[in-house]
């Protein structure tokens, strides 16, 4: 059996944390301190592995990395070993499968002078179904320094942490409310969307500006009065409480080179298209003389779109002043975004499109409703046609004969009574009328009904 790799020193800021990004959008839950151990493992994967190790961690520093303050070291290391090990975690797959793994395939406690243990440890072993997700990555994986997690006091603010540095290279990234309750496992805890953004979303939003390399605004998506989705618009951070190294000194970690890889779930039509946008009014704010960090600010919190009606409202306002703003284009775009100057026009073009679509509308219904009357109009004259057709030579004089006599008692209009009775079937309308007449005779239904009845067959259809 291999030896284990033996852990002198937990330095969290050389470690690095690696993982595929989908085992970074798998739906888990588990504590704090739970999260804490795993990330450890996770750090101590090297590049190089080619296969798993045991890792043997002294107590005392898992004592010290979990923040441990007990009397009870050996009770409180057993229990976090034992939830641990219960773990389970549901990992979506390409081809549209899943997994149920477990982190954690061992989990021994090594006394002092046992199997080469110079102190008192504890041997961690990776279950070996998590080797695609955590070794020889090659794309579609985060990484990120294990200092830059080690002040966040909640596993969601860690795991909010991890989806956004996977999604950091898109500078928003929008995520269903309920997409986000299932890779967080609180569909039942946090079923009210109010709850889960004041339990999740702004905790952990306060905790990665104040202490992590990251940070993030959000905006919300609605339908009706149901939040639907959430944007999240993220950013690189200067720490307001910088983590601190082993030694307890104040340390800003770097952010890591732009190593990370798109994420494995692609990002949606919606995502690619606010990155365009956000990307041209970085530039189109440039040209105007906004400083880059203004513009970041600016684009934090609004629609990319409106922002970018606002510069060409800002640039046309400029040249058409005459002095009054003076030459201040860059303080007048800043104005106009923050103020949403384009907000009138754009409120005008809303409404006009409204009205067109209305009259639009109005013309496909027209259109429907005359195709549909066609329709049933030449069915009713087949089926009376047919019926005609299928009578004696006798039946159908008789027939004729008693539409002639209904014509001459005045019943079809006196005008027709008399032109009847100068051209008979000659005159105007005549069968037409007649075909009504031998309808009703014959049990055939109105042209009405037969224009209901198409258009029920039309709106099933």
């Amino acid at each position: 059996m291999p030896r284990p790799v033996v852990v002198s020193k937990i330095e969290q800021d050389k470690l690095v944390v690696t993982q595929a990004n989908r085992l970074i959008e798998a739906s888990y839950t588990m504590t704090l301190e739970e999260k804490r151990v795993v990330l450890l493992m996770v750090s101590l994967v090297r590049k190089e592995d080619r296969d798993f190790h045991t890792y043997r961690i002294p107590i005392t520093d898992i004592r010290d990395y979990l923040g441990l303050r007990t009397n009870k070291l050996y009770d409180d290391i057993k229990r976090v070993a034992d939830i641990l090990m219960s773990r389970v975690l549901h990992i979506p797959e390409e081809d549209g499968g899943w997994l149920k793994v477990g982190w954690v395939s061992s989990a021994r406690y090594v006394p002092k002078g046992s199997k080469g243990a110079e102190v008192a440890s504890l041997d961690l072993s990776f279950s070996p179904d998590m080797k695609p997700y955590l070794l020889e990555l090659k794309a579609h994986f985060a990484n990120y320094m294990l200092q830059n997690v080690a002040g966040l006091r909640s596993f969601y603010s860690i795991r909010l942490y991890e989806l956004l540095k996977s999604r950091r290279r898109l500078a928003s990234t929008t995520l269903d409310v309920g997409a986000l309750r299932k890779i967080f496992k609180a569909e039942g805890k946090y079923a009210n969307y109010k709850d889960f953004r004041a339990r999740v979303v702004l905790p952990a939003q306060a905790e990665l500006r104040d202490k992590t390399d990251l940070a993030f605004d959000f905006t919300e998506a609605r339908k009706g009065r149901k939040v639907v989705s959430v944007t999240f618009h993220i950013r690189d951070n200067v720490p307001a409480k910088p983590p601190r190294s082993a030694t307890g000194t104040a340390r800003v970690t770097l952010p890591l080179p732009n190593v990370t890889q798109p994420p494995l779930l692609p990002p949606t039509e919606a995502d690619t298209e606010r990155a365009r946008l956000m990307s041209e009014a970085m530039a189109e704010g440039g040209q105007n003389g906004v400083r880059e960090s203004v513009m970041r600010d600016l684009l934090a919190t609004r629609d990319p779109r409106h922002v970018l009606e606002n510069i060409e409202l800002a640039r046309k306002r400029h040249l058409t002043a005459k002095g009054r703003d003076g030459g201040n284009l860059a303080g007048l775009t800043v104005a106009a975004i923050s103020n949403d100057y384009a907000a009138d026009d754009r409120s005008e073009r809303i409404r006009a499109g409204t009205r067109k679509e209305g009259r639009e509308r109005a013309r496909l219904v027209q259109e429907r409703t005359e195709e549909t009357k066609a329709a049933a109009q030449a069915a009713w004259k087949r089926d009376v046609k047919a019926r005609l057709a299928a009578l004696s030579a006798t039946e159908l004089d008789g027939l004729r004969r008693a539409f002639a006599s209904e014509v001459a008692a005045g019943r079809h209009g006196e005008l027709f009574a008399a032109d009847f009775g100068l051209r008979e079937w000659k005159a105007t309308g005549a069968e037409g009328l007649f075909r009504i007449f031998a309808a009703g005779r014959l049990g055939v239904d109105s042209a009405g009904d037969y224009c209901r009845a198409e258009a029920l067959k039309a709106e099933a259809g």
